[in-house]
């Protein structure tokens, strides 16, 4: 994987690997099932950020690697990528325990690494700059995707949240928010009020974020950059 060239002094390169299935909904609207084992590399360095020091801008870094961390470590292992629209959706969900992937459309590596660039960009917002994410996996003989957003504003090519069939209870869809989450709630859905209330990733530098206290960052030199 090639580091992204910009003015930042240096980059670091996060890799996981992890277990999925993948559910394709084949011409004949039948599903396919594909496992892989995927290994993800993103490349990212510290947020540029002139109201805020060096040191603030380190523990920031450390706070959304923190949280990049823990959300792939529970999230992606063993994980379902679907098609919305498969139907085997319904089933999976009432029978199986492993977290499901809500991909609006086939869940090849082209989608998935956008999916993941985004998703990762709103758990690390203004703590990381993402430049890029690869993907590499078994299933699609072993060639690595790279994907990297260059829009000013950070526009994806992905849908609305009216991708979802149903009324649900955000305005965003899950590739967008910060929470740990990958699906969508329905809005009548009330065990799901109990996840928005605990997510634990935002419990992660939460005290340092709203109050300055650095007691619950991990002091990480790598990350620091130097003032100019």
């Amino acid at each position: 994987m090639q580091f992204p060239t910009n003015e930042h002094e240096s980059y670091i390169i996060i890799p996981h690997t992890f277990t999925a299935t993948r559910v394709y909904i084949e011409d004949n609207d039948m599903p396919r099932l594909t496992a892989a084992t995927i290994t993800l590399k993103i490349a990212c360095g510290v947020m540029d950020n002139d109201a805020l020091t060096s040191e603030e801008l380190g523990n920031r870094a450390v706070i959304g690697f923190q949280r990049l961390k823990v959300w792939m470590e529970a999230v992606l292992q063993d994980i379902i990528l679907i098609d919305v629209n498969s139907e085997l959706m319904e089933s999976l969900q009432d029978s199986v325990g492993n977290f499901i992937m809500y991909v609006p459309g086939q869940p090849d590596d082209s989608m998935l690494a956008v999916l993941l660039h985004s998703k990762i960009s709103a758990i690390t917002e203004n703590m990381l700059d993402i430049h890029s994410v690869s993907l590499t996996a078994s299933d699609t003989f072993g060639i690595e995707r790279i994907y990297r957003n260059l829009s000013p504003e950070k526009q994806y090519p992905l849908p609305s949240i009216e991708y979802f069939d149903g009324e649900t209870q955000h305005d965003k869809p899950w590739w967008m928010r910060s929470t740990i989450d990958v699906c969508e709630y329905e809005k009548e859905d009330d065990e799901t009020l109990i996840v928005f209330d605990s997510d634990p990733l935002a419990e992660i530098g939460k005290e340092y974020l709203t109050t300055g206290n650095e007691a619950d960052i991990i002091v990480f030199d790598a990350w620091q950059k130097k003032d100019d």
